[in-house]
């Protein structure tokens, strides 16, 4: 990638184009890392993660309450620790991070399923086919379509003509 323009750029101009969907997929996460820089977006780290975990436990309603508090008596200002401002835009933000995080949970999701579900197809079609090639292949004139299925067969990694039922003992 090019730092300047953040562009897919070929390592050699014999290098055949990417296909529409590489270069979809480029173009989505070159958007994905502009918008974590926006939205300033703290990266997981070991050393943080239990001092972020622990917060968990401090309610909305509490730090709610700590900011009226500390707004209207001085004892609590002279601590200097906590910002009631700082903490109201924590709190405005909080909402507008969540709806994008769930959206970006199901956004992720849609997109599992879809590669999942476009595997199953060929998964289905490449199976239809190995198993057409295989009664095929039981033929003494296809001698090369026999070598192909168990080659292909070794790769599929079956022992052989299982039914998939267990036999009762």
């Amino acid at each position: 990638m090019s730092e300047e323009t953040r562009e897919v750029v070929p390592l050699e101009s014999s290098v055949p184009a990417l296909p529409k969907v590489e270069e979809l997929a480029a173009k989505i996460i070159e958007v994905m890392d502009m918008i974590a820089e926006r939205m300033e977006l703290e990266t997981p780290h070991p050393s943080t993660s239990s001092r972020v975990r622990g917060a968990r436990t401090i309610s909305r309603e509490f730090v709610v309450a700590l900011i009226a508090v500390v707004e209207s008596m001085p004892e609590f200002q002279k601590f200097n620790t906590f910002d009631p401002a700082e903490a109201r835009e924590v709190l405005q933000g909080m909402d507008a991070y969540k709806q994008v995080s769930e959206r970006t949970s199901r956004l992720l999701a849609s997109m599992n399923y879809t590669i999942e579900a476009r595997w199953a197809k060929i998964a289905a079609d490449a199976t239809l086919t190995f198993t057409l090639a295989s009664i095929q292949a039981k033929d003494p004139g296809q001698a090369e379509v026999a070598a192909a299925v168990e080659n292909l067969r070794k790769l599929l990694g079956r022992k052989g003509k299982g039914t998939g039922k267990k036999k009762k003992e």
